[in-house]
């Protein structure tokens, strides 16, 4: 690690592990609860309401949250204040999520119709005024971020986990249908706006005196540029859910959506690094160029490699006796087999996982965008040629499969942009 944070790094990384630990656990609880309470069908439609609401969840944002997450460390490094970029995006995310959530409104009986489910048309309405909660929460969890209060940050990161489980296991006692279970999304973000936004407070003076409509500007531009690829980014964890939920049935989208589910878990050990990471390579760029960039980079991939990819493999063999543990009975063979190819494609990609963001936090959302786009490519074509294929098992390949072409296009661009060769 880089030795000149490494004691602040490694102390951030325990936080940000056990955080990733539990919400993992909670990520799978609440997909056991549904099957088990429901049934395979309903999980699907959990899921496809679920990955629509992390589509538009994205367009609310508008993707000035990014611009917080470069620019706050940016100012602090200066000796600046960062009120007002934080502001600033506060108040265009504002803006546009109230105008997404009233398309959406307009909208609302479209997703049912793509996935021809009953259920999502019934549920899809009841998340969408989550979408102005999620952009405020994902504006100041990226303000945490970037000041490197990972402290906090992990800990209001496990809340909505648990803020999740809390709603659907309450919801399944209550023997509520399945199409009300996805109001939980909504719930969740409220009440975690409720307790994040007072103790934001305590480090945000939400009107700076000077420098908000400079910042109002700095933050739409960078937000314009980033919104794509970060639209894509978030889409691409859902790809293959949404494409099963064209070509097969909810009750196959939900099989798939277990294992998948693990598996994102399991891919948020890379993320709990590139959070620590992300404020540190701002702060080499600024202070060393490409020379200290360099170092930081190469020597941190290693590591992580190390790290990471021993741990993601060994939860393949371990996975069927999770199964068994937790009661899961539906199509086991299936359901380890999907998790063990999308767990090898984490493992063999486990060093670049961390830097997926390395060009917006360089000052880049431009070159971020076209490296998403890049790479949602490849997962959308793959999934397409795979799934008519090979079903599950296709969408599973496919997915693993762009892992890979992440990696080279990574190293790509990252040598023509910045002399990087990480």
């Amino acid at each position: 690690m880089w030795k000149a944070s490494g004691g602040k790094f490694s102390v951030d990384l325990v936080w940000s592990a056990g955080a990733f630990a539990l919400s993992a656990l909670l990520g799978v609880l609440v997909n056991l609860i549904i099957i088990r309470w429901y049934d395979a069908a309903a999980l699907g439609a959990f899921n496809l309401v679920y990955a629509a609401f992390i589509l538009l969840s994205q367009l609310a944002v508008g993707g000035v949250h990014l611009a917080v997450q470069a620019f706050v460390p940016r100012e602090l490094a200066a000796g600046r204040s960062a009120d007002a970029q934080v502001s600033a995006s506060m108040v265009l995310s504002t803006f546009s999520s109230l105008l997404v959530i009233g398309l959406s409104w307009l909208g609302r009986d479209l997703p049912g119709k793509w996935f021809d489910s009953d259920t999502v048309t019934a549920a899809f309405p009841l998340v969408i005024p989550g979408l102005l909660f999620f952009s405020w929460n994902k504006v100041l969890l990226s303000f945490h971020n970037g000041a490197r209060r990972m402290r906090l940050f992990a800990l209001f990161q496990l809340l909505r986990f648990v803020l999740l489980f809390l709603g659907v296991l309450v919801l399944a006692l209550r023997g509520a249908s399945p199409d009300r279970l996805p109001v939980v999304l909504f719930w969740a973000e409220a009440a975690l706006a409720f307790v994040l936004i007072p103790i934001s407070l305590r480090y945000w003076k939400p009107w700076p005196g000077t420098g908000l409509r400079l910042s109002l500007h700095e933050n739409f531009r960078f937000g314009n540029r980033a919104l794509a690829g970060n639209l894509l980014l978030d889409v691409n964890t859902r790809v293959d859910v949404f494409l099963l939920g064209i070509f097969l049935s909810d009750a196959t989208v939900g099989l798939f959506s277990f294992a998948a589910t693990v598996a994102e878990g399991v891919l948020q050990l890379p993320v709990l690094f590139r959070n620590n990471i992300n404020p540190v390579l701002t702060a080499a760029w600024q202070r060393g160029g490409s020379l200290l960039l360099n170092k930081v980079v190469r020597r941190n991939r290693r590591a992580f490699f190390r790290i990471l990819a021993p741990l993601v493999l060994v939860t393949i063999p371990l996975f069927p006796i999770a199964m068994w543990v937790l009661g899961m009975k539906e199509e086991p063979m299936t359901v380890w087999a999907v998790y063990a190819i999308l767990c090898t494609g984490i493992a063999l990609t486990a060093g670049y996982q961390p830097f997926l963001m390395l060009f917006s936090q360089l000052g880049r959302p431009g070159t971020q965008t076209l490296f998403i786009a890049g790479y949602f490519l490849s997962n959308v074509v793959l999934n397409l040629a795979l799934i008519p294929l090979f079903g599950v098992h296709g969408a599973a390949l496919a997915t693993a499969l762009s892992f890979g072409a992440m990696a080279a296009l990574l190293r790509w661009l990252a040598a023509r942009t910045f002399q990087l060769h990480p």
